[in-house]
């Protein structure tokens, strides 16, 4: 990574006419998080994923920096990223959707069960958009996938006999049957009209108006847009989504270990931020069938 923000550096003195100070502060910002991530074994730019970017938020917060500094780091890590995009480095802004945290909190609010209801109830149009759209929000929800996997979901990783998506042999994560509802009507009366290749060589399950893949972009707007017509007054992200549907899971009882395993996390500790969650510990499997 550090030569690719050595490129940006350049970039800043020369397109941009910076000062001195203002590129080595950039640098800096983006050199500390490129360390965090190589400590956590992400060493190419195409790794650094919006949980990753959530997380080093997160972690700046735990350590107490303050405020201004973790909104200058945000500041110089989207300017990074759009310029990683513009240049083809990189095919999606991990760090578009992320706002800077407020003081004194270190996570995106949790979306109460009302306001998961009122989002994923709402009225959907009855064309192949809408149903892609619904499968969309309830598998988000129903299985707390992260931005990167639902937009590179392909049709192998759907276990249709069992309800559940596979990922490799050891990650299993099942969903409800409202979600498997959503998905079989998208699989059944959508996806193939909305196909761009009629081949049946595509394996992405989810494809946009042009009938390609879906774009990490695509997938914000989308969960943007239908936030507001559910009338939720919050900075909903897909990650959002994720973070909710991983603390509904510990709030009621969900082991840490097995909630880790479920939701493909390798650093335990980015799940001690939910440790306040009380109760007995039961099968994560069961609470991710919430909405049957």
């Amino acid at each position: 990574m550090e030569q690719l923000i050595d490129s940006f550096g350049l970039y800043l003195e020369t397109v941009k006419k910076a000062s001195v100070n203002t590129i080595s502060s950039y640098k800096r910002d983006l050199k500390r998080m490129a360390l965090y991530m190589e400590n956590r074994g992400v060493t190419s730019i195409t790794d650094v994923t919006e949980d990753r970017l959530f997380a080093y938020i997160n972690s700046m917060q735990e350590e107490h920096c303050a405020t201004s500094s973790i909104i200058r780091s945000l500041t110089s890590i989207k300017a990074f990223f759009r310029f990683l995009l513009e240049n083809g480095n990189i095919q999606d802004n991990p760090a578009e959707a992320i706002k800077a945290p407020k003081a004194g909190k270190t996570m995106p609010r949790i979306m109460s069960a009302y306001e998961i209801e009122s989002l994923l109830s709402q009225e959907f149009t009855d064309d192949a958009i809408g149903k892609r759209d619904k499968a969309i929000l309830e598998i988000m929800y129903a299985t707390g996938l992260r931005t990167s996997e639902l937009v590179e979901l392909e049709l192998g990783n759907i276990d249709m006999s069992l309800n559940c998506l596979r990922f490799g042999q050891d990650r299993v994560i099942p969903y409800g049957q409202k979600a498997k509802e959503a998905l079989n009507e998208y699989l059944l009366y959508a996806r193939d009209e909305m196909l761009a290749d009629k081949s049946g060589n595509e394996q992405h399950v989810f494809v946009n108006y042009k009938g390609i893949p879906m774009s990490r972009q695509g997938l914000w707007k989308l969960i943007k847009t239908y936030v507001k017509r559910a009338g939720i007054d919050m900075n909903i992200t897909p990650y959002s989504l994720r973070h909710s549907f991983t603390m509904h899971l510990i709030e009621n009882g969900a082991d840490l270990g097995a909630v880790q395993e479920m939701m493909g996390i390798s650093d335990a500790s980015t799940l001690s931020k939910y440790a306040r969650a009380k109760g007995k510990n039961k099968d994560p499997y069961e609470w991710a069938r919430i909405r049957n």
